[in-house]
């Protein structure tokens, strides 16, 4: 039977309630004290005889309550530990500071095929030969990751020490306890990855446009989301590309699998491949020990989205080639091949048809991606949706720099409305952004606009115009173009410039607390790092 005691936190009130059990001659299998409760296992208690050591125990000064309970707190603990190792999808091991193996749980037992009593008390060098017990005692117990196999399979291997013994000497270091072990499978690796960059959840419904052109492009890419093959997705930038294939992803089988995203014309093509097809141990000097997965792998049973796939080189084309015929590559520098499930979505502004004709791109390959395809409509054929982005990139932008939502004119609509939006969506959002951080009223009109939009391509149906007097012999009518006065214009142009300057510099200096960074900044207003980072120090701004 196991019981709890209530009592005062006096000294010796637990010498007490011990010779009370040895006087009645009790056998005390597990016993633990805390603060105000004393708890005790002694088998031989029947309930009958419960009443009677119950009252006994009373009996002691300080003892205000008995009763009888289920399990003792360091069983209830276990118990809770058990079932969380359980629950945990990857493999766990616990070993001693010797290196045995003191605890495993289920996913271990079934990726090494050996029940826990036949891996208990076993060197850790019978399931994993790398790293070894010197490894471990070396490092005590927290090596950086690295990549090991264990059952035959490719894990990433996160080790933690667990407390320490202090040996009572005046050496700074202590000897750990053991260490944990937890083996992380790539695909379980890219869910994380991906719970962790994609929070927004989006759906096709969440998608702003409400055009005859949207409303096509987003039914059909509804049906071609739910069908297992790859999918390119054209259009031009800022068009919503990856918009589409996250919700692709999301109203697939694979919802709650990875998605993960490459741009290829990002980097070089040496770093393309690593973080496409990941590399094996040595595969160059400063490879991580052990091999790094590549998106490929962390992406497995998921969705891996590849931008700009136009931008692709020869040699990587070829290798993505062999992924999309039969499933397998192998790392940089690797020699086993490495099979995955892995659904691709592509997307370009270029002309992949094209391309494939004249030889820049795979024939085959485009063949390979453009099993199903959606082209996204530019922002110039849905002018009807432009009213609804514009109002949510104005909220938004108010939120972001902590001011009332402005009021968007009639004059203001109009202009975004007869706008060529060479950008598309990106670029009517940064214009937006722009206008609203600079934005000192409450009211966004067509003015604001036009300062914001300087430097982006011209309106549409629009031709500049002045009006200048019939003097000197002129004959030139109202609003006919004129030749321009170039002594006028450099002056205009010179107030103009120092004009942009002061927006530009207000700007930077009113963004620059919420993006405290040059990489920041510059990603929030679509330009290059180098240029912002340029520019802040050319006014003064920031460190």
């Amino acid at each position: 039977m196991r019981f709890e005691i209530q009592g005062e936190n006096r000294l010796g009130i637990t010498r007490d309630v011990v010779n009370v059990l040895t006087d009645q001659g009790l056998d005390i299998r597990a016993f633990e004290v805390t603060t105000h409760y004393i708890y005790a296992d002694i088998p031989a208690i029947r309930p009958e005889r419960f009443p009677l050591l119950s009252h006994a125990l009373k009996q002691i000064p300080g003892i205000s309550g008995i009763r009888e309970i289920d399990r003792l707190p360091t069983e209830r603990r276990r118990a809770q530990l058990h079932a969380t190792l359980a629950a945990f999808g990857n493999p766990v091991i616990a070993v001693d500071a010797n290196g045995q193996i003191a605890q495993a749980n289920p996913a271990a037992q079934t990726i090494t095929g050996t029940s826990e009593k036949d891996l208990r008390d076993r060197d850790i060098s019978f399931i994993l030969s790398d790293p070894s017990i010197e490894d471990l005692r070396q490092s005590h117990f927290h090596l950086p990751e690295r990549e090991v196999i264990l059952g035959g399979q490719t894990y990433l291997l996160q080790v933690e020490p667990i407390g320490h013994v202090d040996d009572g000497s005046d050496a700074d270091d202590t000897t750990p306890w053991g260490g944990v072990m937890v083996f992380h499978r790539a695909a379980r690796l890219g869910r994380v990855i991906t719970a962790l960059q994609d929070r927004s959840h989006t759906g096709f419904d969440d998608i702003i446009g409400e055009s005859r052109a949207m409303t096509r492009v987003k039914s059909q890419a509804k049906r071609l989301a739910a069908i297992d093959a790859p999918l390119l997705i054209l259009g031009e930038t800022g068009t919503g590309k990856e918009l589409f294939a996250r919700a692709s992803h999301r109203a697939s089988s694979c919802i709650d699998q990875p998605f993960l995203a490459l741009n290829c014309a990002a980097m070089p093509e040496g770093l393309a491949e690593s973080e496409l097809f990941g590399y094996a141990a040595g595969a160059f000097t400063s490879a991580r020990r052990g091999g790094k997965p590549g998106l490929l792998e962390l992406a497995d049973g998921g969705t891996l989205f590849l931008d700009e796939i136009g931008e692709l080189t020869p040699y990587l084309q070829a290798k993505l080639l062999r992924v999309l015929q039969d499933g397998r590559f192998r790392r940089v520098g690797g020699t086993d091949e490495i099979a995955v499930d892995v659904r691709i979505i592509s997307a370009t502004n270029r002309d992949l048809e094209a391309m494939s004709h004249d030889g820049t791109f795979r024939e085959d390959l485009y063949f390979r991606l453009n099993v199903l395809g959606i082209t996204l409509p530019p922002l110039r054929d849905r002018i009807e949706d432009i009213n609804d982005l514009a109002q949510f990139f104005i909220d938004r932008t108010a939120q972001q720099t902590e001011r009332a939502t402005p009021y968007l004119a009639n004059d203001a609509l109009a202009w975004l409305t007869r706008h060529d939006w060479p950008g598309n969506v990106r670029e009517l959002e940064n214009t937006l952004f722009r206008a609203v951080a600079l934005l000192d009223g409450d009211v966004l009109s067509a003015r604001d606009l036009t300062d914001a939009a300087i430097g982006t391509a011209p309106r549409t149906n629009e031709t500049p115009t002045s009006y200048t007097p019939d003097t000197a012999g002129s004959n030139m009518r109202p609003g006919a173009p004129q030749q321009p006065d170039i002594i006028t214009n450099a002056l205009a142009a010179q107030d103009f410039a120092t004009g942009m300057t002061m927006i530009e510099r207000e700007m930077l200096a009113r963004l620059y607390p919420d993006y405290p960074s040059s990489r920041k900044l510059a990603e929030r207003l679509g330009v290059s790092h180098t240029s912002i980072a340029n520019k802040l120090r050319k006014y003064g701004i920031g460190s």
